[in-house]
């Protein structure tokens, strides 16, 4: 299988940055599913036939025979992702029978959701001014749920169990002893 970059051109979100198309020179739609249940935080359209994936702020899309992507840095990264990518579809497809392939959608999460179930008590303890910004930073992954002491306190056993379910059904990595 070989990925080629077809276009780069500016990013419309982000002036900075580019955003290129890649062609994929064999369908791959069999392996989404698969993709999916590898790949954390994916978003999958089983109808759509589409698996989206957000690396730090860029953002890719995977379809049966080609690859979208923005926020990228430039022509390097752009050949970075596509040789991740690739490297991620040939292990679904050496390790298809081993894998379950997901096709669920998994939602992608909302700042205010989070926000609701943290303890809005804006302590700094994490680094952040306001338990808004902490959640903010949470979803794009540039915190983890640990870093939120308020959190482990037994008055928020209840809204900690919600928000760490609502945190790995989206594909986020929670606390092992959870």
């Amino acid at each position: 299988m070989n990925i080629t970059i077809e276009r780069i051109m500016p990013c419309l979100a982000d002036p900075e940055k580019i955003r290129f198309v890649a062609k994929i020179d064999e369908d791959i739609s069999e392996y989404l599913p698969y993709l999916n249940a590898i790949i954390p935080k994916a978003i999958y359209n089983h109808t759509g036939k589409s698996l989206t994936i957000t690396m730090g702020e860029r953002i890719i899309t995977i379809y049966p025979n080609k690859i979208s992507a923005g926020k990228i840095n430039d022509e390097k990264d752009a050949n970075e992702i596509i040789k991740w990518i690739k490297e991620k579809i040939d292990y679904c497809k050496e390790n298809k029978e081993k894998i379950k392939p997901d096709y669920k959608r998994k939602d992608k999460l909302e700042v205010l959701h989070v926000y609701k179930l943290l303890p809005q008590k804006n302590c700094k303890k994490c680094g952040e001014n306001s338990c808004l910004a902490f959640s903010i930073k949470l979803i794009n992954e540039e915190k983890n749920i640990i870093d939120c002491k308020e959190i482990f306190l037994p008055e928020y056993d209840e809204k900690r169990k919600l928000l760490f379910d609502m945190l790995k059904a989206s594909g986020y990595n929670v606390p092992s002893f959870y």
